[in-house]
């Protein structure tokens, strides 16, 4: 994974902690950190100021397809192939809730805009609404 100068085209930082293949990027609301999710079954928060690796989220399964931010920043939800949604508590890396989906992996994950409510998409072809 590697960020760039927009405006001059110049590689800033390459983060190298994943040891499979990234699948989503995703700046926090404050721009601070920066979240990914891999095929390596663990979702990684970095600095954005220096590329130092802040936290590394264990505990899925399988390949998170797809991370977001809540709106305050304060925690991470992630979809996986294993079938779950799993909310982190991104100042301790806890695990506050697990949720488990209708059977197949989940591709997708995005926040309400008022952090409440979490809305996943799968292989199921099913859109869920979960409570945050």
């Amino acid at each position: 994974m590697k960020i760039w100068d927009a405006t001059h085209g110049n590689n800033l930082f390459t983060y190298t902690g994943h040891s499979a293949e990234v699948n989503t990027v995703f700046w926090s609301p404050d721009g601070t950190r920066i979240a990914s999710s891999s095929a390596d079954h663990t979702v990684q928060i970095w600095s954005a100021a220096n590329g130092s690796r802040l936290y590394t989220y264990h505990g899925r399964k399988d390949v998170v397809w797809s991370l977001a931010w809540s709106p305050d920043g304060k925690r991470i939800a992630s979809a996986s192939a294993d079938q779950t949604v799993q909310i982190w508590n991104v100042a301790d890396g806890g695990d506050l809730y697990t949720y488990h989906g209708s059977g197949m992996q989940l591709f997708f994950i995005a926040w309400s805009p008022d952090g409440t409510r979490i809305v996943s998409g799968g292989a199921d072809t099913a859109v869920q609404v979960w409570q945050a």
